[in-house]
């Protein structure tokens, strides 16, 4: 009589398990996805809409997006480290923090004169980066961009000398880079949130960041000036962890594989559109002036930049990358193409 009543126990619990591990599957798996960007913006929106693809899929994973709600890109790190999260749209300062060698594609202010240069350095390192990031424990769904780094302020600059009395705003994940550039200015570490209170109260002059952002911020309302020159893209990627990753079902893996690829050119298509298009509202809409680059000022700027990529390669930049983004761009640059 107990050998049976344990029987039917054994097997109440195992038909349970069976059940509830069914209800799990036909619910279909939930992925906290967390973002610099800001809820409303273009970038959180894409995502938005990549997160419903996901859903239609095998497997009906779905897309839980936090935007501006988690940090800076350090604290988003740490958050998929720790597990609260199970992945990011990251810039290359966010996955710096994952993968040095990721610094090529963003950390080299100059060394790109258009997007075909991007596309160029990025698909020849691609291979590398993302087995990098994946021994590192994260899985690249796509690659993106967040058009031209930009100096935005609230006096007219256009010359690199013309910054040295300016507090310019630096990112609290990049390190490296504020002790490079206080050569230049001085730069004062805040997170993104804080960007408009600081140039309100006076505590930064200028900012580097990408029209896109510049404009949903309404920037030019506390730093109306524009100096019209590419100092750096911003590039990205969407990573998972690959404990998150691992869980999934082989034909949820291949839809993610498959709608991302997708999302990724649609938003590199999307975001260089509206790099243009956004310098262009905030002149219609908010009165930003453009400081125009003449070629003396350019010729400076490139003279002044090029003394630092010696300090550049092999610390913000690890040493084989910066090498391999300059040789293929002089091969580019050679052919002409």
């Amino acid at each position: 009589m107990i050998n049976c009543l344990r029987f039917s126990l054994r097997l109440a619990a195992l038909t349970l398990a069976a059940t509830t591990c069914s209800l799990a599957a036909a619910a279909g798996t939930e992925l906290r996805i967390a973002t610099v960007a800001p809820a409303g913006s273009s970038f959180h929106k894409r995502l938005q809409t990549l997160g419903n693809e996901w859903s239609r899929g095998a497997g009906g994973v779905s897309m839980n997006i936090y935007a501006g709600t988690q940090g800076g890109e350090l604290q988003i790190v740490r958050r998929m480290r720790v597990g609260q999260i199970q992945g990011a749209m990251l810039t290359a300062v966010g996955l710096a923090q994952i993968e040095r060698s990721v610094t090529a594609l963003q950390y080299m202010p100059m060394m790109f004169h258009d997007w075909d240069d991007v596309d160029a350095v990025r698909e020849k390192l691609r291979p590398d980066l993302e087995r990098r990031l994946s021994d590192a424990g994260y899985v690249v769904m796509f690659w993106a961009d967040a058009g031209w780094v930009r100096y935005f302020s609230n006096k007219p600059i256009q010359r690199l000398q013309d910054l040295k009395s300016l507090r310019v705003y630096a990112s609290s994940g990049d390190p490296e880079s504020v002790e490079l550039m206080k050569a230049y200015y001085t730069p004062v570490v805040l997170e993104p949130e804080q960007i408009l209170l600081g140039l309100r109260n006076g505590m930064i002059d200028a900012l580097p960041v990408p029209a896109f952002l510049a404009n949903f911020s309404q920037v030019p309302a506390y730093a109306p000036y524009m100096l019209d020159l590419r100092w750096a893209p911003i590039t990205g990627a969407l990573v998972l962890t690959k404990r998150a990753w691992d869980k999934l079902d082989p034909a949820a893996q291949a839809w993610l594989r498959e709608t991302s690829e997708r999302a990724g050119h649609e938003m590199r298509r999307a975001s260089r559109a509206e790099d243009e298009q956004a310098v262009q509202a905030m002149k219609d809409k908010m009165g930003l002036k453009v400081v125009p680059m003449t070629a003396e000022a350019e010729r400076e700027w490139r003279a002044e930049v090029a003394r630092i990529y010696p300090r550049i390669r092999g610390t913000l930049v690890p040493a084989p990358m910066f090498d391999a983004t300059v040789e293929t761009l002089k091969a580019r640059h050679a052919a002409g193409s």
